[in-house]
């Protein structure tokens, strides 16, 4: 209340020349950027809630087409989220811990399960998960279709997301004519679910001029989640628990 009784001049002062007609242009010109920055902050708030990692997005082009920097691990928590039909929960590590078991202080510590947050209609989730499916079933990441067998003969259903990134610094003249081309990096990656409780991403990486050297695309690391499919398949036979369990000690010598 404060604040508004101590702007009145300001804001008197502004809508007066917001509506002289002489300054139209200008008018126009700053209401567009004010409705563009308005617009760029929603929308990263909305892709927060998803899991996108940084503070604040570039306001561009291919921003609003979405398109933007992001990290495998974000990526990764999207699609945990698509597979999950809108709840996002929170990364852990470890998801139980087990104290003097079988002693009168046994305690046994979980995640709470009621920590996840709707972040997208369950409706939006499924439509997306029949969307990645189709990327698997018949586009670029056909490569793997079929390649999670359990031993029942059972196919796990699988679908996920490509990204190919050639980024450089390129120098245009006229006619949009490139004058020079420099390579920053390259990546790509492969962002995935398989099954019901499994979900991850694959990113090959090239940074600075190296990147020069290398025309890889987004099918690279598609076959390399291929060729994982042996060590990973007893994962995922083990009915959603991770097996991260320690390694057996070696029995006492003589036994």
């Amino acid at each position: 209340k404060d604040a508004v009784a101590a702007s009145r001049y300001e804001r008197q002062e502004v809508y007066g020349w917001l509506f002289k007609s002489r300054h139209k242009s200008a008018r126009d010109s700053r209401v567009r950027t004010m409705m563009e920055v308005e617009a760029f902050l929603d929308i990263e708030q909305r892709w927060q809630r998803v899991g996108y990692p940084f503070d604040h997005l570039v306001p561009s082009l291919a921003t609003a087409i979405g398109s933007s920097g992001d990290r495998p691990a974000a990526l990764a928590e999207l699609i945990g989220i698509i597979q999950n039909d809108g709840i996002r929960l929170p990364p852990v590590r470890i998801d139980s811990l087990h104290f003097a078991a079988g002693t009168p202080y046994d305690t046994e510590l979980t995640i709470n399960p009621e920590l996840g947050q709707r972040v997208l209609p369950a409706e939006v989730a499924a439509a997306m998960r029949e969307a990645l499916s189709q990327v698997v079933d018949g586009g670029t990441a056909k490569r793997v279709q079929g390649t999670f067998k359990m031993q029942d003969g059972s196919v796990l259903a699988m679908g996920g997301k490509t990204g190919t990134g050639d980024n450089r610094i390129e120098s245009i003249g006229a006619g949009g004519r490139i004058l020079s081309s420099r390579a920053i990096n390259r990546t790509a990656t492969f962002v995935f679910y398989i099954g019901d409780n499994h979900f991850g991403a694959l990113t090959a990486f090239v940074p600075g001029r190296a990147a020069e050297g290398f025309r890889f695309t987004s099918a690279l690391p598609v076959q390399v989640l291929k060729g994982m499919a042996p060590i990973l398949t007893p994962y995922l036979e083990n009915h959603g628990q991770a097996m991260c369990n320690a390694p057996l000690a070696d029995p006492p010598k003589g036994v």
